[in-house]
């Protein structure tokens, strides 16, 4: 008998997540003008009902084990590597740019200091990294963080610009700015 009220409940379950749902969605407008939607009955709503299919699981994307976006992984599995030519088309170039100091900016800093920050539109995940160039020349090594503290630099006009990397590769860059260090004469070090 038990075996028989499981099977009958467990047919029943089957049936009721297979069939499709039915919602409705209740809508009115009030006294103010102002449009209400819900999915509770109002006295004065109209009924649009909805078709709400089954969850499911997206189909499996084909691999090609010749193209050049697969790669073998050490258990012999193959996983799909996304590169930038495969970015959907609705999807903004990336872009960096310097946020301090500003263009043309005067800093007076008799220790050399220039402290730089910029901001990217990309996180900065997996294989993305910034450098920073000052005078046209690469300043320490690519980094994950947006931040820099210059140290000892000589004074007078320096170039900044930064340039944002995936795996080495140069996938945007800053304009370039330009930045006047004054530091105090070592000549005479007490003037105003």
């Amino acid at each position: 008998m038990f075996k028989s009220w499981l099977t009958f409940a467990l047919v029943i379950c089957c049936t009721i997540t297979s069939i499709q749902a039915q919602a409705n969605i209740y809508t009115w407008t009030d006294e103010n003008g102002i449009v209400h939607f819900s999915d509770q009955p109002h006295a004065k709503a109209d009924i649009f009902p909805i078709d709400v299919a089954p969850v499911s699981k997206p189909p499996k994307q084909p691999t090609n084990k010749n193209s050049a976006t697969s790669a073998q992984g050490n258990n012999g599995d193959s996983r799909h590597l996304l590169f930038d030519t495969e970015l959907p088309k609705h999807a903004k170039p990336s872009s960096i740019q310097i946020m301090s100091p500003l263009h043309e900016q005067t800093i007076r800093n008799n220790e050399g200091i220039i402290t730089l920050s910029a901001v990217a539109n990309r996180t900065m995940d997996k294989g993305h990294t910034a450098k920073l160039y000052l005078d046209g020349k690469a300043y320490g090594k690519s980094q994950t963080r947006l931040d820099w503290r210059l140290v000892d630099i000589d004074r007078g006009s320096h170039q900044l610009q930064v340039k944002l990397l995936k795996y080495g590769k140069v996938i945007a860059s800053s304009e370039k700015i330009t930045v006047f260090l004054h530091r105090a004469s070592r000549l005479h070090p007490n003037r105003p």
